[in-house]
């Protein structure tokens, strides 16, 4: 998956955009990592808030999302 370049937003605060990274609608998803409170998402199309987990690897990035509920 192809992400925007990353922006830097201040010391140690990066924002990026992974398009149709939205799990729940399949918009783009905002992210932003901060050092000291993990990262952050936003999907602007659904407003779907989330607290991913992100973890780099030597090919990219993963990102992982906690299940909240079962159906």
């Amino acid at each position: 998956m192809n992400s925007s370049p990353e922006k830097k937003a201040g010391e140690g605060i990066a924002d990026f955009i992974l398009p149709e990274g939205c799990m729940l609608c399949g918009g783009a998803v905002n992210i932003r990592k901060t050092p000291g409170g993990g990262a952050h998402s936003y999907c602007p199309h659904c407003h779907y808030l989330s607290r991913p987990r992100l973890r780099m690897h030597e090919n990219g990035l993963e990102i992982a999302y906690a299940t909240a509920a079962f159906a």
